[in-house]
This record gives C-alpha cells, structure tokens and sequence, in this order.
C-alpha cells in the first residue's frame, strides 16, 4: 500500500470545503430617511467618523439627509460645506451649551443666519443641564436650567421668541420630563415646533403620562437608536449608566400615539458605536420587525423629520 492509499484510508473521504457566504447588500431601510441626530468630528468627545464619512455613508444608504450634533459649537456652517462637497441635504444648528453662552439667543439667531439657510435647529442644554449633572452624579453648582419654579426662564423665552423669527425647531436637549412640558407649552404658544429629545431616556424619564401631554401639546417625539443598546450590559462602559429604551417600548408607544407624533434618529457617531446609517438601519429594522408598518416607518424617518426642521424634498 502506498503512503497515499493509506492516507486516505486512515483518514477516510476528504471533508468537503467549508462554504462562506459574504453579507449580503444592505436592503434600503432607511431611503429618503433624515436623520436628525448625528455626532462626528471633530469635537471635544470622541468620534467614529467626521463629517464627509458621515455624509458618504447616507448617501449610500440613499438617505434624504443627516443633521449634524455638537455639544460644543455651532454646526450649521459644516452643513453648508457638506452640502457644496458631497450634493447631499445636510443640516445644523447649535446645542446651547455654556461654549456657546449658554441659553444664548444670540447664538440661535447667528446660526439660523450662516450663510446656505443650514442652521434649523437650536437644542436646549444637554451636557451643561443641570438635569444632565444631576442624573451622571457630576456637580450640579453651574448646571443650567430653562425652567424655574415651573415659570421658563428669561433667557429660554427669549430663544423661543428667536426660534419663532427665524423659523427654527427648539428641541429639549437634556431637561427633565415636567420642564420639557413646559418648554412645549411655551413654544405651542409662539408657534414654535417644538421636538422632545430622546424623550424616554432616564436623563430626560418622559413616563406615559408626559408622553401624552407632550402629544396633546403639538410637540415631536424623538426615539433614538442608540437608546437601544445602552443600559447595565452595553458594550462600552459609558453607556451602562443609561437605561435601556428597547425597540419594543418604542413600537409601543408608536401603536399608542400614532407615528405622527414620533420621530426616529440615530444619535450615533461615538467611538466604539455602530455608525449612524448602520445603527438607524438595525433601529428601523427592529422596528418593522415588532410590526411597525412600512408607512408608519417611512413617517418616523422621513415626513417627521422634515416636518420639524421646515423642509421639502
């Protein structure tokens, strides 16, 4: 017997070879989606990608545009380069953080006027809030609130009397449940559109009930995709001390309330976390997946968004 014949004998019919099978194309959830929520560098925290890498990816994704977030800096003018480089429908405007003055109305009305009409949304505090402070055990001495003795603010009346002049959206940033009713009463009576950020968050910990008022008085709901891998086992240790919002709440309160009410948005674009247009897809995904229908979906990313910022496609 030669050594090949006992090789063969000894180890018996050659295994057939294993078969790979590469990802398939990722199907066109997000088409026509805007998503409202994105973070990239350059910033002061950590990024996964900059702008331009932002942009390309929604262009694949055949996406209707992203919106631009910085805790720190005005972001309406990286729009507007975005939009000239890539041909894509980019927007910004500017988190009134204390880098900014604060809630400055000024800062408002400098980014609704950049040049290219890019700057269509002003956020409330978000890092800076008191709430924020209060709720990550930091110190709360210089956090800022909008809202006093359930009374808004002078300076919050004054940015949502900007908001209204320049047709802008005033979204919550990271004030807690009752005074972000307060803010959407305030901006309901100046004609302001009004959006509650990630509203079921524990930072924020909008319950059923304020859902309701906040539906009641006119204001948008945001649902974030981010929200859906944060809590006690998330990947990266900064997120274990949000709370969990899993797609199953938010396909529930969207069956409650009606899709018109709500819009979906990444708030992605962290080191370590799944970029924006792969995080919406997943987010969206599940969503259909817990029977949110194709129309509904198509609100939440598409007419939503739109509606709050003021543009058409």
């Amino acid at each position: 017997m030669t050594d090949v014949s006992c090789a063969k004998e000894c180890l018996g019919a050659a295994a057939p070879a294993p078969t790979f099978v590469d990802a398939p194309a990722p199907p066109d959830l997000i088409t026509g989606y805007v998503d409202l929520h994105v973070h990239t560098a350059p910033d002061v925290y950590g990024r996964a990608l900059d702008d331009d890498e932002a942009a390309v990816g929604a262009l694949r994704a055949r996406m209707g545009g992203i919106v631009l977030k910085n805790h720190a800096g005005e972001t309406a003018s990286r729009a507007e380069l975005l939009a000239r480089r890539h041909g894509i429908q980019a927007w910004g405007g500017v988190v009134l953080n204390r880098s900014v003055g604060g809630v400055n109305a000024d800062a408002v009305d400098a980014a609704a006027r950049i040049s290219g009409g890019r700057g269509r949304i002003a956020w409330l505090p978000t890092v800076d809030a008191r709430q924020h402070r209060r709720f990550l055990n930091l110190a709360v001495d210089d956090g800022i609130d909008v809202v006093e003795k359930t009374k808004p603010t002078a300076d919050l009346e004054r940015v949502v009397a900007t908001c209204a002049q320049r047709d802008i959206a005033l979204c919550t940033g990271h004030t807690a449940a009752d005074d972000a009713l307060v803010v959407a009463e305030l901006c309901r009576a100046r004609g302001v559109r009004c959006c509650i950020t990630h509203a079921l968050f524990p930072i924020v910990g909008c319950s059923e009930a304020h859902v309701a008022e906040a539906v009641r008085l006119g204001a948008t709901i945001e649902l974030c995709a981010i929200g859906t891998l944060m809590g006690p086992t998330a990947h990266l240790p900064w997120m274990r001390a949000w709370g969990l919002v899993d797609a199953a709440t938010c396909a529930r309160y969207v069956a409650t309330y009606g899709p018109a009410a709500f819009l979906i948005s990444s708030d992605l674009g962290q080191s370590g976390n799944p970029v924006p247009a792969d995080g919406l897809r997943r987010f969206v995904s599940e969503l259909g997946r817990l029977g949110v229908t194709g129309a509904d979906l198509d609100t939440l990313g598409s007419t939503s968004p739109q509606r709050l910022i003021g543009v058409r496609q």
